[in-house]
């Protein structure tokens, strides 16, 4: 058997043994011997390999292939220097690759390793070819290999499976990262760490208040440098996928695939680079939550059809992330928990039409501070049952909301082309619109809320515009107290805008009359003559009416009761209407006042007539004063 391998190694040749043992020392000594032959090579297959292959520090010029084969013990090629490499299909204990490099592929596709797969540091001028491959960590990591180096492609797909942390820590990929179909499940969390009350600040090894943890890192790809994309198509992670100051010159998708981490952090791209864009698509269930604070997304985030799943705390948490190009939300994405894009930064439109999400009691959506530079959508059959929260954002097209469902919405400080509010029901709670600026505002009557905020909004035109009653009962879903003047002078800017100046002074005396309710009530009669008199001087022609009454009441009396002359000797003749004016009119004399008086009844007409003058005439002034002053 030794003599057949001597030959077969010579000669470059595959030889199978059927199980039969093989000394490790043999393979040592034919690898390390004098230099071997230009065409030698070690192609064994079906061997046990029996003692240690200990080719630590040990220079290796030719193939080693050592495939369909079970190691007795763990092989150690630890600052070795190998050339293409490959054990397939065969069973090992554990192997120590730490510092090595090889000049060509690593393959140890379909392998079975029972213990860590150490690759610290490694540097493989190949790929890195796991794929089929199930490795098992009793410690808690199935692959260690941080710092590693791999120009190619690290494949592990076609049936993967690693029952421990696969863990790639500042690894450098010059191809990409292939995991699509694995199955890879973390150790349990340490369970002497305490729980603690925000697990988004503590890792996946903490709690969130309830005593509950998730696992640990399922994959940790830290500070990697990837040239390509990362692929987990179809893949079942249990622990958390940790991608935090990670570089990505590709794309990471997930479509398809089940990450689990309840009650922890199941993905985290924290602060990392994905060229590529963000794909979680076809049905991508996330149990935990999903994490990008700080992250820059390339092209696109799309997670149509996901499902996020965090009851009670964050389902995404994308504060401060930037992505170039649109996020896309639609076609039954679902998130139970809170979704956070507080201070993004996105490039294209924001759409999360026939979206759910869910987080009763609490935030569905908080948008403060996004700025995009096309739409924000949330209609065509957006739902949140907790409120939806987008405060001091800066939107560049649309803000929409039409046929959504809310619970409540806040809008306060934000700056958008368009404000859409044609919900498909009226919301529960509060819509909040003040301090908001936009060109137009369109709503629809019948799904207005009970209590809707304006204070500060400001629009060119409303959609559609509404007779002023219909936009007075607008603005009185305020609710306030003291309300606020600012609504009122807006919406009657806009009906003067359109020439409609008679529902421009409706609305304004309108205004005029909600506040008088909330004044001292020693200024109610004050302010109630000035309504009845000229309509706080939005309705100049009443004080024209008033006169006219007066002025016909004063001639018919003093008509049938003429006042006695004062000096019968020079008489102007008495005129009733004439008498009734010098009473009436403060400024004018016509002679007739000072030359009549009235006795009895006629008397105190008279000075009825005096004061109602003096009262119309203060009135006018003021009412015209003030519409001078704000129009």
């Amino acid at each position: 058997m030794e003599q057949r391998i001597r030959v077969a190694f010579a000669a470059g040749d595959r030889i199978a043994v059927g199980g039969a043992a093989v000394p490790a020392a043999l393979l040592v000594e034919l690898l390390t011997g004098d230099p071997p032959g230009r065409r030698a090579a070690l192609r064994l297959r079906r061997a046990r390999v029996t003692g240690r292959l200990d080719l630590a520090f040990a220079e290796v010029a030719c193939p080693l292939l050592v495939e369909d084969s079970v190691f007795e013990q763990r092989p150690d090629l630890y600052w070795a220097r190998l050339g293409f490499t490959s054990f397939r299909d065969s069973v090992f204990p554990g192997l120590v690759g730490a510092g090595m490099t090889v000049a060509g592929h690593l393959r140890l596709t379909r392998g079975r390793c029972t213990d860590v797969l150490n690759l610290k540091g490694a540097k493989i001028a190949g790929g890195l070819l796991l794929d089929g491959a199930h490795l098992t960590g009793p410690a808690g990591v199935a692959l260690a290999a941080e710092r590693l180096e791999v120009a190619g492609d690290l494949v592990a797909e076609s049936g993967f499976r690693a029952q421990g942390t696969v863990r790639l820590f500042q690894a450098t990929i010059g191809g990409g990262v292939h995991l699509d179909g694995a199955v890879i499940t973390a150790p349990p969390a340490d369970p002497g760490t305490a729980p603690v009350a925000d697990p988004a600040a503590a890792g996946s090894a903490a709690g969130d208040g309830t005593g509950r943890r998730g696992t640990g890192h399922g994959i940790d790809l830290d500070s990697a440098n990837v040239r390509g994309g990362f692929f987990a198509r179809r893949a079942d992670v249990r622990g958390e996928i940790s991608l935090r100051h990670a570089t990505l010159g590709g794309a990471a998708t997930f479509t398809g695939a089940t990450l689990a981490n309840p009650a922890a952090v199941a993905l985290r791209l924290d602060r990392a680079d994905v060229n590529g864009g963000l794909h979680l698509l076809g049905g991508c269930r996330v149990a935990g939550e999903t994490r990008m604070l700080g992250t820059r997304v390339g092209r696109v985030l799309r997670m149509a059809g996901a499902t996020l799943d965090n009851p009670g705390g964050h389902a995404l948490l994308a504060d401060n992330c930037a992505v170039d190009g649109l996020v896309d939300c639609r076609d039954g994405f679902t998130a139970r928990g809170e979704v956070s894009l507080m201070e993004a930064r996105i490039a294209g439109p924001v759409f999360f039409d026939g979206a759910t999400l869910d987080n009763p009691g609490g935030r569905s959506l908080r948008a403060t501070g996004i700025v995009t530079a096309s739409v924000l959508n949330c209609c065509t059959g957006f739902t949140a049952t907790g409120r939806v929260s987008v405060t001091a954002a800066k939107v560049g097209g649309r803000l929409c909301f039409d046929d959504a469902r809310l619970a409540a919405l806040r809008c306060t400080g934000t700056e958008a082309a368009e404000v859409s509010l044609r919900f498909a029901a009226a919301p529960t709670g509060d819509v909040d619109l003040r301090h908001v600026r936009t060109a137009v505002v369109r709503d629809e009557p019948a799904t207005w809320p009970d209590r809707l905020r304006l204070d500060g909004l400001t629009y060119q035109a409303l959609e559609p515009t509404l007779p002023p009653g219909w936009r007075l009962a607008w603005l009185a879903r305020d609710g306030e107290d003291t309300p606020p003047p600012q609504p009122y002078e807006q919406l009657a800017a806009v009906y003067r805008q359109l020439g409609h100046d008679d529902e421009a002074r409706t609305v304004l005396l309108a205004k005029q009359r909600r506040r008088r309710r909330t004044r001292p009530w020693w200024t109610w009669p004050w302010s109630w003559l000035q309504d009845v008199t000229v309509g706080y001087g939005y309705r100049p022609q009443r004080a024209a009416l008033w006169l006219v009454a007066l002025l016909v009441t004063g001639a018919v009396v003093f008509t049938l009761h003429p006042p006695q002359a004062v000096d019968p000797g020079q008489l102007p003749r008495f005129n009733a209407v004439f008498y009734t004016l010098d009473l009436l009119l403060p400024i004018i004399d016509f002679g007739q006042e000072s030359a009549f008086r009235a006795t009895g009844a006629g008397q105190w007409l008279a000075y009825l007539l005096i004061a109602a003058g003096w009262t119309l005439a203060t009135t006018v002034a003021a009412g015209f004063t003030r519409v001078l002053n704000r129009s």
